[in-house]
């Protein structure tokens, strides 16, 4: 009986779940087996369909989960691609809301793109600093970023609104006004695919080796040939413009910028996902996006159901809860829901063999 059940474990290893890669293609690939390949299709395809299987609170939810995701995505490429620490990046993404708030209706696509263009034009300035300091101190000079860029929010009213910010008529693509969540998910999706299909690429080749070389430990990377200035600068830039874009997607998701949507705590509240769902992979970003922007839904349906006389204290509870269940997430699994599901993965891969 256990050399059968050894056999057929081996033989569906072999043809569908093959952990073992021969060649480069197949270890850059997105999917290396046909399982993969199907899952990631069927993936794909319930992507498509789900504004039609949700109804619009879900999906309101599912696409500002997408948007957070995105924007927690450039967020893991510095931090846990890099190892550079940023508390800026609420700041690169009111960059790319302000940006496109400027071309919208038709030309809301270009604006986006043209919020990640200027968000990363500033995160290679900002990537400056991280050549001569590291560590805290980099923290800290991004810290001065953000503070700087809700200055300039606030009161640059010509092109912000300042503290009352601009307002956005409903985007539109291909003549079909996207004035609703359901609509829009297609526009974040058309954003959204390719630049997460872009990141687990960069993370499997070279450029992505040399991001976790200089993460690692940058001196030894640049004996062994690392550019550093070139990684450090391009993990920046290219985590300023997956906020950016992210920005100019969630102004169009709440039709409105204003200085209020990107504050300190909302970089905090990125960096929170970074260490919640796992470092350095694209799964973990859209892991503790879910948790990050999850929990906190939860807890307002739960507020809701309660009753209005236990609203007032509840809400004041709310975010005491919401930080002690990241602490108690992180004591538990310190390598994020990534780590969490590796061990499940694992344990189904060998089953129904005990090792």
């Amino acid at each position: 009986m256990y050399r059968l059940a050894k056999q057929l474990t081996d033989a569906f290893s072999r043809r569908f779940a093959r952990a073992v890669r021969e060649t480069y293609g197949e270890d850059e690939a997105y999917a290396s087996t046909p399982l993969g390949r199907l899952a990631l299709g069927v993936f794909l395809l319930l992507l498509l369909l789900l504004s039609f299987l949700l109804s619009p609170y879900p999906m309101y939810v599912a696409t500002l989960v997408a948007i957070g995701a995105l924007s927690a995505l450039g967020l893991h490429l510095l931090v846990g691609g890099a190892g550079q620490i940023s508390l800026g990046h609420a700041a690169f993404m009111g960059v790319g809301a302000y940006t496109a708030s400027h071309l919208v209706g038709l030309l809301a696509p270009v604006g986006i793109l043209l919020g990640g263009g200027i968000a990363a034009l500033f995160g290679l300035v900002l990537g400056l600093p991280s050549l001569r300091i590291k560590g805290v101190y980099l923290a800290i000079a991004t810290l001065a970023f953000q503070f700087l860029a809700d200055y300039v929010f606030k009161n640059w009213e010509a092109v912000t609104g300042g503290i009352r910010g601009r307002t956005l008529p409903p985007a539109g693509l291909f003549g079909l006004s996207l004035d609703t969540p359901e609509r829009l998910w297609y526009l974040v999706l058309l954003f959204a695919l390719p630049l997460f299909f872009y990141a687990k690429r960069l993370l499997m080749t070279r450029a992505g080796r040399a991001f976790m070389a200089v993460r690692d430990n940058d001196l030894s990377a640049r004996v062994a040939g690392v550019d550093l200035v070139r990684v450090k600068l391009l993990a920046f830039a290219l985590s300023a413009f997956y906020a950016g874009v992210a920005g100019g997607l969630l102004a169009q998701l709440y039709k409105a910028v204003t200085p209020e949507y990107f504050p300190l705590s909302v970089s905090i509240q990125y960096l929170a996902m970074v260490i919640v769902g796992g470092a350095g992979t694209v799964l973990g970003a859209v892991l503790g996006a879910f948790f990050v922007l999850l929990i906190p839904e939860v807890l307002n349906s739960l507020v809701g159901a309660l009753g209005p006389q236990y609203a007032a204290t509840l809400a004041a509870w709310r975010n005491v809860v919401f930080g002690l269940l990241i602490l108690i997430f992180l004591i538990l699994e310190p390598l994020g829901l990534v780590g969490l599901w590796g061990r499940i993965r694992n344990y189904f891969r060998t089953w129904p063999l005990p090792y």
